[in-house]
């Protein structure tokens, strides 16, 4: 799940839950820190850009220099913090430029937000790789958190202005539940669409509506294979593998989802057993029998995959397509030109020019 809509959900549900403790007498104690707290509830517009950001790279953790954008808002805060806990009074010109700084700094990255998915969700055609449907799921949901965003950045600078000048936490109260309904609305949003948390690569029709396990990238698999054993090995192998089919194919796609380790140009077999705890006989029975291409064109089809989503994200804006190539896991230029073209009918070029 993304790292960033993690954080806005987890910010969000700590400002709900204290509310909830205080509107029954407890934790009175900490409510002289809560208005600081509220404070820093600042950090979910930056968060709310780098999640849109993420999504669009089909990339969910954290990335170190995505730190810069909360540095601004820290530093801004605890000097604002620092000079109000220690003034009983203020001029009314030091909250009027604070709130002003603050103001262009979110309009900034509504703005930012707003541009963002306007170019690479709401107006971009349905991608190859991409189940229409979900494609069209994924951007009602951006479109429905980004009004979110503007709603909540309003929200939040209203009682922010009512909190520092000392009458927020009466006023402020008397509208915590219209917004404790849009987040629940919110949350019951995501566990009835859980797909929205995994980003692009997880929109793909699953392989077996009947299937335990959900298997996303669908197209190379048979759960249920009418092949028979070759040799006798294979028989006791049958065994013990059948029950366990679809769970192994879900740890693939999943590690296939996850992407990191095909990165590595010299990603084996071997390697992937080693990453899923199985012995390698396990998993070249698997490909054997329960795939309809081999280990090494899935290994392909992966990485030309992952090649679409960061063409279609800007990749080749500020890298060249042999960067690109090796981004994804292929030793040269060469190889992934003939991988492209292919899986997908087309050359690179052509492709990025169709777009």
């Amino acid at each position: 799940m993304n790292f960033y809509l993690t954080l806005i959900f987890v910010l969000m549900s700590i400002r709900f839950l204290l509310n909830g403790f205080f509107s029954f007498g407890y934790l009175g104690f900490l409510k002289e820190y809560y208005i600081n707290y509220n404070k820093f509830l600042i950090l979910i517009i930056p968060s709310y850009y780098l999640y849109f950001k993420n999504l669009i790279a089909n990339q969910k953790l954290f990335i170190k220099k995505d730190l810069v954008h909360f540095v601004f808002p820290i530093v801004f805060l605890v000097i604002n913090i620092a000079i109000v806990s220690t003034n009983d009074e203020l001029p009314a010109f030091f909250y009027f430029s604070t709130f002003f700084v603050l103001f262009l700094y979110n309009i900034s990255y509504c703005f930012l937000a707003y541009y963002l998915l306007n170019k690479n969700v709401w107006t971009q055609k349905d991608s190859p790789i991409i189940n229409g449907k979900y494609a069209s799921l994924i951007k009602k949901w951006t479109l429905f958190l980004f009004i979110i965003l503007l709603l909540n950045s309003i929200k939040l600078f209203m009682t922010l202005f009512l909190e520092d000048n000392r009458h927020g936490f009466v006023a402020g109260e008397r509208f915590q539940w219209l917004g404790a309904i849009v987040w629940i609305l919110t949350f019951f949003k995501v566990l009835i669409s859980p797909e929205i948390l995994y980003g692009y690569a997880i929109f793909n029709t699953p392989i077996k509506e009947s299937a335990t396990f959900n298997l996303p990238l669908d197209t190379d698999w048979i759960v249920e294979s009418n092949k028979d054993q070759k040799n006798l090995q294979d028989s006791k192998l049958k065994e013990k593998m059948d029950p366990n089919i679809a769970r192994y194919i879900s740890e693939i796609e999943k590690i296939a989802l996850e992407f990191e380790v095909f990165k590595d140009s010299k990603f084996s077999m071997n390697d992937l057993a080693i990453k899923l705890n199985i012995p390698n006989s396990h998993l070249n029975y698997l490909y054997k029998y329960h795939s309809k291409i081999s280990f090494s064109d899935y290994k392909k089809k992966i990485r030309i995959r992952r090649s679409i989503l960061l063409i279609e994200s800007n990749y080749l804006k500020t890298n060249t397509i042999e960067s690109l190539a090796k981004e994804v896991g292929f030793a040269s230029y060469n190889p992934f030109f003939t991988s492209f073209k292919s899986i997908t009918g087309i050359s690179p070029q052509k492709y990025i020019v169709s777009l």
